[in-house]
C-alpha cells in the first residue's frame, strides 16, 4: 500500500466507501435542497456589504478605499486560499458536519458585523464570513458526486447553483429598499447587545436565519464514498499530480471558465454603474429589473444546461460537460457585445433576460465535469482549486479590467460603455477557444479515467 493512501484508518475514520451503490434517490433532493438554502444563504450575506457602503464610510469615516479591502482582501483573499483546506477536509472527514460547521460561523459572523464598533472589527468579522463560506462548495460537490450517478449530476449540480442566480438576485433586489432602510438617522437598540445604526441591524436579519440552515444540516444523511482510487493519496500533492497527469483537460475547463467568469462576475459587477452612466437610470431600477431576470431567467439557463447535458449523455458524449459550457459562451458573446452599445436602456435592460439564460447556463455542467474527472477522495480539494482560480481571475481582475480600460485607455468615465464591451469579446472569445480546443482532451481524459475504473474493479 503506497504511503497516504486513504485506506489509511486515520485519513478515513468513520466514512463509509461504496464500490457503486448510490443512495436513494429522494435521499440526495433532500440533501440538494438544504444544500439549496445555505447557498442562498452564503450569496445574500457575501453580497450584502455592497448596499451599505453609504452608510459604513459615514459610520466609521472611512474612504472607498476602505470599503474595497472589506469586499475584496478580507472576503475574496481567506475565501478563495483557505477553500483548498476546506476541500482537504472534504475529502477526508464528515461532509455535512463540516458544511453545517461552516454556516454557522459564517452567520455568527455576519451578525458580528452588525455589532461592529470599528472599522477594524468590522474587517475582522468580513474575513470570518470568508473562512465560514469557503467550507460550503467543496464540500457541496463532493457530497453531490456521492448522492447522483454521472446521468443526473449535472442536474443536480445545476439545483445547487440555483443559489447564485436565487441569492444574487434577492440582494440585488432588496437593494433598493435596504438602501432607504439604512439611510435612516435614528439609531436602534437590541435586547443583549445595545444601541445600533439601522445599516447593522441588516446583518442580524440576514445573518440569524443561516443558524436555523446549519441545524438543517444534521439532518442529511452522509452518504457512501464512491470512486475512490485506492492506488492514490488524497493529499494535495497527489492532487496536483494527477491533474498534471490531465491537464490539458483541466485548463482548458479551468481556465475557460476563469474567462467565462471574468464577464460574469467583472463585467456584472459594473452594470448598475453603466446603466447610470450611460442611460440615466437609479439604483432601485436597476436593482429590481436585474435582480429579477437573474432569479428567473437565471434559474431558467442553469435548467436548461442540466438538461442539455443530460440530453448529450444519452448520446454517448463524454464531453458533455464541456459542451454545455462552449453552447453558453457561443450564446453569450454577441448579445453581450451588443448590450452596453444599444442606444437605449430600455433595449439594453432586455438583454438581461439573455445574459441570465446563458451566463447561469454552465454553472451545474462546470463542477459536475470536475467531479467526473477526479476519484473521489480528490474532488473536494480539486473542487477548491476550481473556485479559486475563477474566484482570483473572474471576481478579482474582472472588475479591475473594467476599470483599467475606462480610466487609462479610454480615460473618460463616460467610456465605460465601450470598456464593457471590449471585455466582453475578449473574455468571452477565450472563453469559447478555450472550451473548443478542449474538447478533444476531455475526451481522451475521460477515457483514461474509465480504463483505470476498470483495471481497479
Amino acid at each position: 500500500m503506497r504511503e497516504g493512501s486513504l485506506s489509511r484508518k486515520d485519513n478515513m475514520q468513520n466514512i463509509a466507501v461504496s464500490p457503486n451503490k448510490f443512495p436513494p434517490e429522494q435521499q440526495g433532493w433532500y440533501a440538494i435542497a438544504v444544500l439549496l438554502l445555505a447557498y442562498i444563504s452564503s450569496m445574500i450575506d457575501r453580497v450584502i456589504l455592497g448596499y451599505l457602503v453609504t452608510p459604513i464610510k459615514q459610520t466609521f469615516e472611512v474612504t472607498d478605499s476602505h470599503l474595497s479591502v472589506l469586499m475584496g482582501i478580507a472576503f475574496t483573499l481567506f475565501y478563495t486560499c483557505l477553500g483548498i483546506f476546506a476541500g482537504h477536509l472534504a475529502d477526508t472527514s464528515v461532509r455535512r458536519t463540516i458544511i453545517a460547521g461552516g454556516i454557522a460561523l459564517w452567520s455568527l459572523a455576519t451578525v458580528y458585523c452588525g455589532m461592529a464598533k470599528s472599522y477594524f472589527q468590522l474587517f475582522l468579522g468580513r474575513v470570518a464570513v470568508g473562512i465560514g463560506e469557503a467550507t460550503l462548495s467543496p464540500s457541496a460537490y463532493s457530497l453531490i458526486a456521492d448522492y447522483f450517478p454521472p446521468e443526473r449530476r449535472t442536474t443536480a449540480m445545476s439545483v445547487y447553483s440555483m443559489g447564485i442566480s436565487i441569492g444574487n438576485g434577492a440582494a440585488v433586489m432588496l437593494a433598493g429598499a435596504i438602501a432607504g432602510f439604512a439611510a435612516q438617522a435614528e439609531m436602534m437598540t437590541i435586547p443583549l447587545v445595545g444601541a445600533i445604526y439601522p445599516w447593522q441591524y441588516i446583518f442580524f436579519v440576514v445573518g440569524l436565519p443561516g443558524l436555523l440552515v446549519s441545524l438543517l444540516c444534521f439532518t442529511v444523511k452522509e452518504p457512501p464514498r464512491i470512486g475512490i482510487d485506492n492506488t492514490r493519496s488524497g493529499n494535495i500533492r497527489s492532487v496536483l499530480r494527477y491533474i498534471q497527469e490531465h491537464k490539458k483537460a483541466a485548463l482548458c475547463h479551468t481556465l475557460g471558465f476563469s474567462m467565462f467568469s471574468v464577464f460574469n462576475q467583472g463585467v456584472g459587477f459594473w452594470f448598475p454603474e453603466l446603466f447610470i452612466r450611460t442611460y440615466g437610470w437609479k439604483r432601485p431600477e436597476i436593482g429590481l429589473w436585474q435582480g429579477s431576470t437573474s432569479v428567473l431567467f437565471g434559474t431558467i439557463g442553469l435548467w436548461v444546461g442540466s438538461r442539455l447535458a443530460e440530453w448529450f449523455l444519452r448520446r454517448g458524449y463524454t464531453d458533455a460537460n464541456m459542451r454545455v459550457m462552449l453552447v453558453a459562451a457561443a450564446g453569450l458573446l454577441p448579445i453581450a457585445v451588443v448590450m452596453p452599445l444599444l442606444p437605449t436602456g430600455t433595449m439594453a435592460a432586455c438583454c438581461f433576460v439573455w445574459t441570465a439564460l446563458f451566463g447561469f447556463m454552465p454553472y451545474g455542467a462546470a463542477p459536475a465535469a470536475i467531479q467526473q474527472l477526479m476519484p473521489n477522495q480528490m474532488r473536494g480539494q480539486a473542487g477548491a482549486l476550481f473556485l479559486f482560480t475563477i474566484n482570483v481571475i473572474g471576481g478579482g481582475a474582472g472588475p479591475f479590467v473594467v476599470s483599467s480600460l475606462t480610466d487609462f485607455v479610454f480615460n473618460n468615465d463616460a467610456a465605460l460603455r465601450y470598456s464593457v464591451a471590449v471585455t466582453a469579446l475578449l473574455s468571452l472569445s477565450a472563453a469559447l477557444i478555450l472550451y473548443a480546443y478542449g474538447l478533444r482532451y476531455f475526451r481522451e481524459s475521460m477515457r483514461r479515467v474509465a480504463s483505470a475504473t476498470m483495471m481497479e474493479t
